[in-house]
């Protein structure tokens, strides 16, 4: 956090040393006065304090160190430790990411009752305040409490329904599940047929599986078809072909409720998977236990700027490629001293987009090893969820939208620091007026700049991607090893051991993760 810190000092320093001299002008020119009085000059001036203080992002390099070294519980503490740092604005990410890593951490009941407050939050925020919607148009989106995407809303309900799970709190989790029905539903209504993320396939899937764990067959045979028909309809975007685990789940549960017909076409539908088991045995699941093992991988979504300068005369171009040699983008620090030669020049504008980084991992997949007195079964695990291509998905949504706002947020800035200065140059008079002017304009650009920030902020103690595996045992006591597998074909990161005793009928949840 100390960068963080820094820049906000030196943010509280420039403004009060502007506003100083603006006093002592005031001692020798009266007139002056008024500019101290412009509500609109105050406003950009103390822009460079609020920009300073937007939530801080670094505590996420000690909570992703904490990770990798397989320390939740850690990054727990320092996500905690940051509680202030978020700011009241990040209230609900400050909730996501608590959370989230007290789920990893293995602490399910106190993560469920921070994301239920996250869910009551993000109900509330539904109701948009109009000075927070003004505030995001004079300086930045990130001056806007932060409401998070449609898929974030959705993870809440998915998080907590895990939670449940692993707790073999059953009822519970199909709450949740039932939850995730109804946000789906209700984004897709508001859609109306449109293109926009309105349907998630690992969610959808997870509600069949809720509804099968808990006996309801009916159900959990609509939530896989639902599933089945999102995966298959999202597959450019969600980067994720549908499941085999799914394919059976299909099969089997037509069969299971003797819709006899529907399993025929699905098992002529999918042949692949359709040999692995045979139809008049459709009912063995009925004597079996079940393990249920979910592998995080890889490291959430991540957002970072997209500055975008514009000059507007020939000169103005020169000053740009001159401050930016090879193109370079720069960071949040150069850019404000970008911003005061560009905002003394007066002829280059600023926008600020986000964009998300590229954060692949290197992970394959998980080799599960399952054994007991007399079993001995090994199975690999197979991706169900890219998170962040769906949140990759959220985004371009909203870009058009977010494009249209920061033009005109830029704009609408740019032009008022130019009256600021016209008006000061009026104000003061011939003698002052053809240095005021030009810098109480020149001030007013140099803040109007350094404030165009995009919102970079998103739940990043997501995983980057979910894998699943999905075992029918006989009861007995059990002894699991999981072992990451690069795509390379070795052996990732120290393998996780866990045993317990399975009675019979009864499912089993295990969660690994490797944030490689």
């Amino acid at each position: 956090m100390g960068n963080s810190r820094l820049a906000h000092n030196g943010s509280v320093f420039i403004v009060h040393i502007l506003f100083s001299v603006l006093r002592q002008f005031h001692s020798v020119f009266p007139s002056f006065r008024f500019l101290l009085q412009l509500p609109l000059l105050r406003v950009l001036l103390v822009c460079g304090l609020l920009s300073g203080c937007s939530g801080s992002m670094s505590h996420y390099a000690g909570v992703e160190q904490s990770l990798l070294r397989g320390n939740p519980q850690q990054a727990a503490y320092i996500i905690q430790s940051a509680k202030e740092a978020y700011g009241k604005n990040d209230r609900l990410l400050y909730l996501l990411d608590h959370g989230m890593v007290l789920h990893l951490a293995g602490q399910y009941a106190e993560s469920n009752e921070i994301l239920e407050e996250a869910y009551i939050l993000v109900e509330d925020l539904y109701t948009k305040r109009l000075r927070d919607e003004a505030s995001a148009l004079l300086i930045n989106e990130a001056r806007k409490p932060y409401e998070g995407t449609p898929q974030e809303h959705v993870m809440i309900h998915v998080v907590k329904a895990l939670n449940f799970s692993m707790l073999e709190q059953w009822n519970e989790a199909l709450v949740e599940g039932r939850r995730i029905d109804h946000r789906l539903n209700v984004l897709h209504d508001q859609q109306e047929g449109g293109e926009a993320y309105q349907e998630d396939p690992f969610a959808r899937y997870l509600v069949g599986l809720l509804y099968d764990m808990t006996g309801d067959l009916n159900n959990a045979y609509v939530g896989y078809r639902k599933a089945e028909q999102v995966y298959e309809d999202s597959r450019t975007w969600s980067r994720v072909v549908l499941p085999d685990m799914l394919k059976k789940d299909l099969i089997q549960t037509a069969e299971r409720l003797g819709l006899n017909e529907e399993a025929l076409e699905y098992r002529v539908k999918y042949p692949e998977v359709s040999d692995s088991f045979p139809s008049e045995h459709s009912d063995w699941k009925s004597s079996k236990s079940q393990l249920l093992i979910l592998s995080y991988h890889g490291k959430g979504p991540k957002k970072e700027d997209l500055f975008i300068d514009v000059p507007v005369s020939l000169d103005a171009l020169a000053l740009v490629a001159l401050t930016k040699p090879g193109f370079s983008r720069g960071t949040r620090s150069t850019r404000r001293g970008e911003a005061f030669l560009y905002g003394m020049h007066g002829r280059i504008a600023r926008i600020a987009l986000p964009r998300f980084t590229i954060q692949k991992t290197s992970l394959a997949y998980d080799q599960i090893q399952v054994k007991a007195q007399e079993t001995d079964l090994t199975a690999q695990s197979q991706r169900v969820y890219d998170i962040q291509a769906v949140a990759e998905k959220n985004l371009a949504d909203d870009y058009d939208g977010l494009v249209l706002r920061a033009v005109a947020r830029t704009a609408m800035k740019m032009s008022a620091a130019e009256g600021i200065g016209l008006g000061a140059r009026a104000i003061s008079g011939r003698n002052n007026g053809d240095w005021i002017g030009p810098l109480v304009g020149g001030i007013a650009r140099i803040f109007a700049l350094a404030t165009e920030e995009a919102d970079i902020r998103t739940w990043r103690t997501l995983p980057g991607a979910i894998q699943m595996t999905r075992l029918w045992v006989d009861p007995g006591e059990y002894s699991v090893s999981i072992q990451s597998i690069d795509t390379q074909g070795r052996e990732a990161g120290e393998s996780q051991h866990t045993q317990f005793q399975l009675k019979h009928g009864e499912t089993r949840m295990v969660i690994h993760q490797n944030v490689q």
